[in-house]
């Protein structure tokens, strides 16, 4: 999460290796203590901010026409419908699982809460391990942000790692986030678990108002506003270089013996551990 070119589209994109050709691209991605490069796209799937669909097919004829594509070719076409059915009714779909997507402006269709759903759907049918959302609740009011949020929260639930920037999240979604990691200027202003946030930047003597959102309190604390840019880099190299020497005094941690053998004796280890 972050203001708008904090970077936060551009650590996503590197994470996942896609569209970074014209980038000059420093460190290395991990994942379980591994080394990944373009080997990041056989066990993850991204879900595009824009929703692309063919309008006048049902979500189930969607569903279908991708799982005839992107399954494995040993799978018969009856797994490929129970796999199809299966995921409609671990997103929330089933309700609207015979009706058209449509078309905005031309065919009445699906919700907008429907659709990013759908997008979801589209990318787990792999049952990938890593699911990158670029901001999934772009678009959505407030109850419907957090009906796909919670679609999130139950994939994170059954073993997937997911990864998503967030654009204005309500109080009641940014509480539903695990770990935050805030981005000012290309740099970290935090990462940790979310409830530790408001009490890190406290320490800095930036208290988040009571009955104010921690969301907006933070992308406002971590913006450049237009006339007041040196004050506003002076505050956010303040919070960064904190944060930064905060982490260098930590103990690195490293992986156990233990650990990498089972990384070697069985690759699915990934699927299992966030």
């Amino acid at each position: 999460m972050g203001a708008s070119g904090a970077g936060k589209s551009t650590l996503m994109n590197v994470l996942a290796h896609r569209n970074i050709a014209d980038m000059q691209v420093s460190g290395t991605v991990m994942v379980n203590e591994r080394k990944v490069g373009l080997d990041i796209n056989t066990i993850s799937a991204y879900v595009q901010q824009e929703d692309l669909f063919i309008g006048k097919l049902t979500v189930r004829e969607h569903l279908v026409f991708q799982a005839l594509l992107r399954l494995d070719k040993d799978l018969s076409l009856q797994e490929r419908l129970y796999r199809v059915d299966q995921i409609i009714g671990e997103v929330g779909l089933r309700r609207c699982a015979d009706t058209m997507i449509g078309i905005p402006g031309r065919m009445r269709g699906i919700s907008g809460g429907e659709k990013k759903r759908l997008s979801f759907a589209s990318e787990v049918l792999t049952d990938p391990a890593i699911l990158f959302a670029d901001e999934p609740t772009s678009g959505l009011d407030a109850f419907m942000a957090q009906t796909v949020i919670t679609t999130l929260q139950k994939m994170a639930a059954q073993g997937r790692t997911v990864v998503c920037t967030i654009h204005q999240p309500s109080s009641e979604v940014f509480a539903m986030f695990d770990s935050l990691l805030l981005l000012a200027e290309g740099r970290v202003a935090f990462h940790g678990p979310t409830f530790q946030a408001i009490t890190a930047f406290s320490d800095l003597g930036y208290s988040c108002p009571p009955n104010f959102n921690p969301a907006d309190y933070f992308v406002h604390t971590l913006a450049i506003v237009p006339g007041d840019e040196e004050r506003c880099r002076a505050r956010i190299k303040e919070i960064c270089d904190e944060f930064e020497e905060k982490k260098s005094s930590k103990k690195s941690r490293s992986v156990t013996p233990s650990t990498e053998d089972s990384f070697r004796e069985d690759p699915d280890v990934i699927r299992s551990s966030p």
